[in-house]
């Protein structure tokens, strides 16, 4: 039982971490876009991603990787397969996005040239098939 609650805690924490993440990154084109054109658009963007990177995305991340961490604590026979190291890899990819993603904010809330709305846009993407990846690992269980 304890397995199927943190299996649930674990899934909603990724599904908060995503929406977070692929928010905050479309955040990041408008503010690259529109945040230069008023003061206003540059605080309001601002407020925003920080608030949902701190309040959001980084506190569901951390409650993925704890419920994760208490899974294999649970069942730790899941550690032999190789498709459970595939799957960590991109999940320490889509951390380290998701760290940098807070390089970016703290750049743009400074008015530091980042990057072009098209890069962020690209960036945009990188979440999204990282999400893809780790599903068919997890669900298919190819090696």
């Amino acid at each position: 039982m304890l397995y199927l609650l943190l299996k649930v805690l674990h899934i909603v924490a990724i599904i908060c971490w995503m929406a977070g993440i692929l928010y905050l990154l479309r955040l990041f084109v408008y503010h690259s876009e529109y945040g230069p054109k008023s003061e206003d658009n540059h605080k309001l963007l601002t407020l925003m991603e920080r608030r949902l990177l701190y309040y959001i995305t980084h506190p569901a991340m951390t409650i993925s990787w704890l419920a994760g961490i208490g899974m294999l604590v649970v069942q730790p026979a899941v550690l032999a397969g190789g498709w459970f190291h595939a799957k960590l890899t991109m999940v320490l990819i889509l951390t380290a996005f998701t760290v940098w993603s807070g390089t970016i904010r703290r750049k743009l809330s400074e008015r530091v040239p980042v990057y072009s709305p098209r890069t962020l846009r690209v960036f945009n993407e990188l979440p999204t098939l990282l999400m893809v990846v780790i599903v068919y690992l997890v669900v298919l269980r190819p090696f």
